[in-house]
């Protein structure tokens, strides 16, 4: 039996961060209520949180996935798998913070300059797009400000400087809290503006976020049961119980 512990706790202005092991996870928590990261110990292969693993629902559609940019680092899970499963795979991993960038390299197993080809940049996101000349495959943005969805994250600057540096099969994935249906549907309706009808969404029961898939071509059709078995073998990740979760808009 495994006993749940508290292995680092730092409080600032801004936020109260703790980091917890509970057998072969880790986590890092924000506030006490937001699960920001989560990983197993001992296999980077293995992406622990559900939520984690519902961001990479486009590899179901089998895309190139040359280049990465995650918008909100937090401890890096993302990344740590990604280089695991895929270390071909090059990486920018953005953060605004200075101390949760330095918890993803001692606490969480960041990949290291020089041993991967991942990169961990401190900096705003959006001053990240208007220097940054890389084109990516996947951006995915997943960023929280006072446990809410910062509403320049949905703003047409933010989306269509996200759409000029994604690659021709490009796509993105905005994670969304969901607080309420006006300010979701309006944050839609900008996506469809930026992006054209056919962006996707994945949407989980047991927790208030949404998952926004957007393609900078036309959003692909689902693959078949024997696809998405293959490539959920290849990645991981049940991807036949999230195609059966997605809505197309």
């Amino acid at each position: 039996m495994t006993i749940e512990r508290c292995i680092y706790r730092e409080e600032n202005d801004h936020t109260h961060l703790e980091i917890w092991e509970d057998g072969d996870h880790r986590s890092l928590w924000f506030d006490d209520v937001i699960l920001q990261t989560e990983i197993h110990l001992h296999d980077p292969a293995v992406l622990p949180n559900p939520v984690n693993r519902a961001m990479l629902a486009h590899l179901m559609f089998g895309p190139p996935l040359r280049q990465v940019l995650l918008a909100g680092c937090g401890g890096g899970a993302i990344a740590r798998w990604l280089h695991a499963r895929s270390p071909e795979t090059a990486g920018d991993a953005v953060e605004l913070s200075q101390t949760v960038a330095r918890l993803a390299h001692e606490y969480f197993d960041f990949p290291p300059a020089g041993q991967s080809n991942w990169r961990l940049v401190i900096d705003d996101v959006r001053s990240h797009l208007v220097h940054s000349t890389s084109r990516y495959d996947f951006i995915l943005v997943d960023l929280e400000e006072y446990q809410a969805t910062p509403a320049w994250v949905t703003g047409t600057e933010f989306l269509e400087g996200c759409r000029d540096h994604l690659a021709p099969e490009g796509t993105l994935t905005l994670n969304l809290i969901v607080n309420d249906m006006t300010t979701t549907s309006e944050s839609l309706l900008r996506v469809r503006r930026v992006f054209g009808p056919g962006i996707l969404l994945l949407s989980d029961p047991d927790h208030d976020n949404l998952l926004v898939m957007a393609f900078r071509q036309p959003a692909p059709e689902n693959p078949d049961a024997e696809q998405l078995a293959q490539l959920g073998r290849r990645w991981g990740i049940d991807f036949i119980t999230l195609a059966a979760r997605i809505t197309r808009v």
